[in-house]
């Protein structure tokens, strides 16, 4: 009962596994370039704001595919 419980929590705020997972790893590594001062502050907003977007419709257009499979 509690395991479901927190699946169903868990799953309100990760409702895509890949989705949350590419986010995380584009955070991380321009993270890193922020911090190591590989990439200049402007460079580092240009990532961000290009890369989340981008995951997001790779997401949409991915979810859209297997729907589309299904019905």
């Amino acid at each position: 009962m509690i395991g479901g419980i927190a699946r169903q929590l868990i799953g309100l705020f990760v409702d895509d596994e890949l989705l949350a997972t590419t986010i995380l790893c584009v955070v991380g590594v321009i993270s890193v370039l922020a911090l190591l001062g590989a990439a200049p502050a402007w460079l580092v907003g240009l990532l961000l704001t290009l890369a989340l977007p981008a995951a997001l419709v790779a997401s949409v257009l991915r979810s859209a595919r297997r729907e589309s499979r299904r019905g």
